[in-house]
């Protein structure tokens, strides 16, 4: 720091400051006052080096009277052009507050009297700078040899209010993510809250300020549920490792829900000095997941265990039952025609009445035992425990009560019945698989013994499975293997004796088993969709092989073959006639098509414009097994049938039952005056033949004329027998 006198006049500037003159130095004061010059420049210096803003100024007059060289730097000009300039003129914020404040405290001084420090934010846009800078002074008033001077010191503070800025910032938006989080965020001490954001007090139903200090235990259901946390918290936070886990907790008015937490501890070595928890709600997951695990293991519809719940019930039964030496039942229980509920009254009031149905299932059983719905209309008992086989039985005479009583349905009132299969462990098998498909086979049993019932498996019915898969299995190959052979019957006409027609029927030469007859396989090929190509390919040969009789001669002979309900349904039975019809060359009047009543009577309209096309290519229609179905006579009527043919069953015994006979007369009656045809089919005796003949019978086919024989026999017997009279050349077995 400088004063107004020549820098470079030493000698000047030491007499001022001691106030001694030359001779003073030789004296005893200059090795001190020596000292003291120097500490002074030292200080000079520091000043001077310092970045720092230092102002000296005299009161009361305001004017600087020293400065350090940051101040001249700061105002762009030299100190010592700065020296005597009022300080309110150097820019420094407001000058004359300063000087006013200064004056106060000058009038307050005294011996005793400390005067206090000031402060002041000054913004100074330097000379030649784009920017302002942001400056802090302080000042105070300081005595000096009797005079007061006002003493500046000032920094640079524009870098750390950016920083301070930039950090409050910082802590702003940290305090809004904090605030606006969606998950609950808070720091725990000594298990207690010492912060928490919004989000947090929301999920628990709590207040902000009533969280803070209180202990977490408050958090937790239990007392135990809070101690045994905390032991696995600080088990791995003081390893260093983050935990997570999904705890059931409660809400300030005691609801429990489920929380998704994961905590860090500060210091891994202390971390119950210090700890930061995330909490997220995730009751609703929670219960989608625990409904999706319900859903795996149930029927979405009635809530019963679904056929993966009850195979793991079983084998738990098995293994129960083999160590108590007990039995286990299977049972399958399928619904009595409910298709008829559903069409009735709609697939809405078909699901409500499965859900009575399973509620009614469910107080039928013990708590140990299982009831599962497999789809449809069909469920599965689980009968465990059972330490006596009576006990099915007594079972399934209480179930069979359960459905006595009608279901009220949207307002109606709905008998439902079921057929129950049940097979046995161990006596029928160790594992689901076996048992499910033996007790399968004795349901689809007591649908075969009129519904409403209830079998047992045993052998024979597994045996009868094996040949029906077996025959399955075969038909598949059948027809690629040309294994089917037809066999014809003849048709005689009563009064004449002549041979007027000749039933084609199928045989089936199988490579292992022989000569299948159609009793056999002709079920299986109805049941499994088989039958529609095995009927085509009756249509084609038996056409084929009618036309051969007409080439060899004989033109009276009609071939009749027998349709399926299965091939109207899902085969195009007109196209199939067409096309046997073309293929072989015979005219349309030598066929005959044979009905059974079953195909009139469903989908009447389709099946009644179907025949009447059919009737228009000259083909003639029959109706076969006449008696043994619906027999009715409006369908006699709207189809124009040509013949019916009498079922076996009430001519075979027609010589000596009154009652067949009074039929079979009445049928005979009812078709002459309808205009129709009649045929007696099985006719075996000649006491029978007489008969039908006496009652005006048209014709007659059964062993009494001849057995089913082959296509080439089938000629030989035309060749020995046209024209001539046939009715006592047959053969009676």
């Amino acid at each position: 720091m400088v004063k107004p006198s020549d820098p470079n006049d030493w000698e000047a500037r030491r007499t001022d400051i001691v106030g001694l003159g030359e001779r003073s130095f030789h004296k005893s004061y200059y090795p001190q006052l020596r000292e003291n010059v120097e500490r002074l420049e030292r200080f000079r210096a520091l000043l001077d080096r310092t970045t720092d803003f230092v102002l000296l100024v005299a009161l009361p007059e305001g004017t600087v009277t020293d400065a350090n060289a940051a101040v001249g730097g700061l105002l762009g000009e030299p100190v010592e052009a700065l020296i005597g300039r009022p300080v309110a003129a150097l820019g420094l914020g407001d000058g004359l507050q300063i000087l006013n404040v200064l004056k106060r405290e000058t009038e307050r001084s005294g011996t005793d009297y400390e005067a206090p420090s000031h402060s002041v934010a000054v913004r100074f846009i330097p000379p030649q700078a784009e920017a302002a800078v942001r400056l802090e002074f302080t000042y105070r008033v300081a005595v000096v040899d009797g005079r007061p001077y006002g003493v500046m010191v000032g920094r640079d503070v524009t870098e750390r209010e950016r920083h301070h800025e930039m950090v409050t910032a910082l802590l702003a938006e940290k305090e809004a993510l904090l605030e606006n989080a969606l998950v609950g965020i808070i720091m725990v001490q000594q298990r207690r809250i010492v912060s928490a954001n919004r989000r947090f007090a929301e999920i628990f139903g709590y207040a902000p300020a009533e969280l803070i200090g209180r202990s977490t235990r408050l958090l937790f259901e239990s007392e135990e549920a809070f101690a045994a946390f905390g032991v696995e918290a600080y088990r791995s936070l003081i390893g260093g490792q983050s935990l997570t886990a999904s705890v059931s907790m409660r809400r300030a008015d005691g609801r429990q829900f489920w929380c998704e937490l994961t905590g860090s501890a500060l210091d891994p070595l202390q971390p119950e000095e210090a700890s930061i928890w995330i909490f997220t709600d995730i009751t609703e997951r929670k219960l989608a997941e625990e409904r999706a695990n319900f859903l795996s293991y149930h029927d979405t519809m009635t809530g019963l265990p679904n056929q993966a719940l009850l195979q793991d019930r079983l084998q738990q039964a098995i293994a129960f039952a083999h160590r108590s030496g007990t039995k286990v039942a299977l049972m399958v229980l399928d619904m009595d025609r409910f298709k008829a509920v559903n069409d009735f009254l709609g697939h809405t009031a078909g699901n409500t009445a499965l859900i009575a149905v399973a509620d009614r299932l469910k107080n039928a059983v013990r708590g140990s035992d299982t009831i599962s719905r497999q789809g449809g209309d069909e469920f599965l008992l689980l009968l465990t425990n059972l330490a006596q086989p009576d006990a099915i039985v007594t079972f399934l005479g209480e179930l069979a009560a359960t459905f006595r009583e009608p279901f009220r349905i949207e307002g109606h009132s709905i008998a439902i019945t079921a057929s129950v299969g049940v097979a046995v462990y161990p006596e029928d098998g160790a594992d689901f698989a076996t048992l499910h498909r033996k007790a399968d086979m004795a349901m689809y049993r007591a649908k075969e013994a009129g519904r409403n019932a209830y079998r047992f498996f045993n052998e024979e019915m597994n045996d009868a499975v094996v040949e029906q898969a077996a025959l399955y299995s075969g038909l598949l190959r059948a027809l690629e293997m040309h294994q089917f052979v037809l066999c014809f019957q003849p048709q005689i006409d009563i009064a004449t004796g002549n041979l007027v027609a000749a039933e084609a029927l199928i045989r089936w030469n199988h490579p292992d088993l022989g000569l299948v007859s159609p009793g056999r396989f002709i079920p299986v090929a109805e049941e499994t969709g088989l039958i529609v190509d095995i009927g085509a390919w009756v249509l084609r040969e038996a056409c084929v092989e009618a036309a051969r009789w007409r080439e060899s001669g004989f033109t009276h002979p009609v071939v009749a073959v027998n349709l399926s309900a299965l091939q109207f349904k899902r085969g195009d039975i007109e196209r199939a006639v067409s096309e046997a019809l073309e293929a072989s060359g015979l005219q349309p009047e030598m066929l005959e098509l044979e009905l059974t009543e079953s195909i009139l009577i469903s989908d009447t309209e389709n099946v009644l414009s179907t025949v009447k096309r059919l009737k228009q290519l000259g083909i003639r229609l029959s109706i076969d097994d006449f008696g043994t179905g619906y027999s009715s006579l409006s369908y006699l009527k709207r189809f124009e049938v040509d013949k019916l043919k009498i079922d076996q069953s009430f001519i075979r015994d027609l010589a000596s039952n009154s009652e067949d006979a009074a039929i079979v007369r009445a049928v005979i009656q009812m078709a002459h005056g309808l205009g129709l045809r009649t045929v007696a089919e099985g006719v075996e005796t000649d006491a029978v033949l007489e008969y039908l003949r006496a009652i005006q019978c048209d014709e007659s086919q059964g062993y009494l004329h001849a057995r089913p024989m082959p296509a080439a026999d089938f000629i030989a017997y035309c060749r020995a027998h046209n024209g001539v009279p046939l009715g006592d050349d047959g053969e009676t077995d």
